[in-house]
């Protein structure tokens, strides 16, 4: 979701929503903002039921959507076996456990060095016949001697067993075809995320990923402005963001300030 900052005095299209007033905000659920184009000297975005609202200003906290493989039994067991990342959440439900780290990237190597402190061992599922092109050398030195973890070569988690929990998960060789089936209690899925900026419509400068350009990077002064001012972006959706919780809370704390310079300047 996008949620516009900055609407009073702004003109409102509603037609039925139910509006929550909070410290002099309005919030609008549940709407996914579809198109946002300029507007005099301000915005106008468009919701994805056709309704418009108009602001000054617009902060882009729209996050990212974690890439899913295709994978028998993916959907039926997110959340319970099945993460994208890897916490103290996670991690204490996977106690004295095997667990099954699916990337090659930087990501991957962090979340299985993370886990096997908990686990009693992880395996990390690489499709690729190495990790020199995806991985540091650090980290990967690590894992390879580390003997709480296994680096699976030209390897694809196909399909994951269990109902009300993941108990196994079904390993592929992509050179032999030889499929076997391995115990484990959770798998991460650590192969990347794409961010939500389609529905931006070249309003603002991006990364090659997608991602949205701020600070200095973008031309701007403050480090959670666009290209386009009076439009500012924090959260993961913002290139070079921590990709943390505590750190996209901080950051849409911290913008506000920004927002409400803009909007009397």
């Amino acid at each position: 979701m996008g949620f516009p900052t900055g609407i009073s005095g702004a003109d409102l299209v509603w037609r039925g929503e139910v509006q929550a007033m909070k410290f002099g905000t309005r919030f609008v659920i549940p709407r996914r903002v579809a198109k946002l184009d300029p507007l005099g000297d301000g915005f106008c975005a468009t919701f994805d039921n056709g309704q418009r609202v108009r602001s000054g200003s617009f902060v882009i906290a729209t996050g990212v959507q974690y890439r899913r493989p295709p994978i028998d039994g993916l959907a039926e067991l997110e959340g319970i076996g099945v993460y994208y990342a890897a916490t103290e959440n996670e991690a204490h439900h996977c106690r004295n456990a095997e667990v099954v780290v699916i990337g090659g990237g930087n990501s991957a190597g962090q979340a299985a060095m993370f886990l096997c402190r908990s686990a009693s061992h992880v395996r990390l599922i690489v499709r690729g016949t190495s990790l020199a092109a995806s991985m540091s050398n650090y980290l990967s030195s690590r894992l390879e001697g580390d003997p709480a973890i296994s680096i699976e070569y030209d390897a694809e988690v196909v399909a994951l067993h269990g109902a009300d929990k993941l108990h196994a998960v079904t390993v592929r060789n992509s050179r032999e075809g030889i499929d076997r089936d391995i115990s484990a209690c959770a798998v991460f899925v650590m192969i990347g995320a794409k961010p939500n900026t389609a529905w931006l419509s070249d309003m603002v400068e991006l990364d090659k990923n997608g991602f949205v350009l701020t600070g200095a990077e973008a031309g701007a002064d403050s480090p959670y402005a666009t290209s386009r001012p009076g439009i500012f972006a924090v959260g993961d959706v913002r290139a070079g963001s921590v990709k943390r919780v505590a750190s996209s809370v901080g950051e849409g704390s911290v913008v506000i300030s920004k927002v409400w310079e803009h909007l009397n300047s």
